[in-house]
């Protein structure tokens, strides 16, 4: 499973302090200059200031895709531990009646006087249905 934290809001940015990783970058969001600033920056190249806000539009477009999809990854996650539970639950309830069904076998097998072929049936039966319990839970570490 991945992280259960979201990535950061589109708009603000995030220290080690926050999350225990390590810092992200600031956004273009927070890199911007002020008026002053700006208006030097459009005197010298005309056109900076709207280059700059394009930069920014594409940050946040960015960013905000970046938390879409991962809301869209941690819903198909949910889903997937959730068809996860039930094939596990289904297949515990076809062990179980497998079972069941071998001791019913086995004990009509007793009732009707035949009970060494009911021993073997019972014992190679639940065997087979224990061992192949056994390998699945191998093959299917729980996460």
């Amino acid at each position: 499973m991945t992280a259960t934290t979201p990535p950061e809001e589109p708009g603000t940015t995030a220290d080690a302090s926050d999350h225990g990783g390590p810092a992200q970058p600031p956004s273009l969001r927070s890199a911007l200059p002020g008026a002053d600033q700006a208006a030097v920056w459009e005197r010298v190249v005309p056109g900076a200031g709207d280059r700059v806000l394009q930069l920014v539009e594409k940050d946040f477009e960015r960013e905000t895709e970046k938390h879409r999809q991962w809301c869209l990854d941690r819903a198909h996650e949910r889903r997937m531990d959730l068809a996860n539970l039930a094939l596990r639950a289904t297949g515990m309830v076809v062990g179980s009646g497998g079972v069941a069904g071998y001791l019913w076998v086995a004990k009509y097998f007793v009732d009707h006087g035949a009970a060494i072929p009911a021993a073997g049936m019972l014992g190679g039966g639940v065997a087979a249905l224990a061992a192949a319990f056994l390998g699945n839970s191998k093959r299917n570490p729980r996460a």
